[in-house]
């Protein structure tokens, strides 16, 4: 396994690239990036819609693969290099609330990741690290944001399989749209 916590040169370095890290500034935001959702659908579902197809487990299963594959292919984009990942969940938890929820061997996965985590920053370009915490956020066990520095965007952790996705120029969520498309997903604007 190989990840990294940042020092306090990286994340200063992370928060002159993206300004605010937590994307909690709307105003900054708005003016600094171009946004999407990465979804399994294409339009913002009704209330009634949202009850029926956001509930169904099995559904979720199978759509979970595409997500995988995006997310990797994501990281094809970026020549493989390194991932920066805000786990705030993952290091302020307690190891027992993953007990109950995660099969045995990702619980073990946990385990070995919070004795490696040393703060909520790290980096990786380990795929298999990446892919784990993104299921995690898949799963809604633990939400993590992804940076991307080298194509200058981020994926946020949310429920409902519906990831913000903030990128700085419209080719980069141009080419994510495609990425997202051929995977059998979405990146609604």
């Amino acid at each position: 396994m190989k990840i990294v916590t940042l020092t306090e040169n990286e994340i200063s370095s992370l928060k002159q690239l993206y300004g605010d890290i937590h994307f909690n500034d709307i105003t900054l935001i708005d003016k600094f990036f171009v946004k999407g959702a990465l979804d399994r659908f294409n339009r913002i579902l009704s209330e009634e819609e949202a009850q029926q197809l956001l509930t169904n487990k099995y559904q979720n299963r199978l759509d979970e693969t595409n997500y995988i594959n995006c997310f990797n292919e994501i990281f094809e984009l970026c020549g493989k290099q390194q991932v920066y990942i805000h786990c705030a969940d993952i290091f302020h938890s307690s190891v027992t609330s993953y007990k109950r929820v995660l099969p045995r061997e990702e619980y073990r996965y946990i385990l070995l990741l919070k004795q490696v985590i040393k703060g909520e920053f790290v980096r990786t370009n380990d795929r298999s690290v990446l892919e784990f915490l993104f299921r995690l956020s898949l799963d809604t066990s633990s939400f993590s944001n992804f940076f991307f520095p080298s194509i200058s965007t981020v994926i946020i952790g949310n429920y409902d399989m519906s990831f913000p996705i903030f990128c700085k120029d419209y080719q980069t969520i141009t080419k994510l749209e495609n990425i997202a498309h051929a995977s059998g997903l979405y990146i609604r604007r």
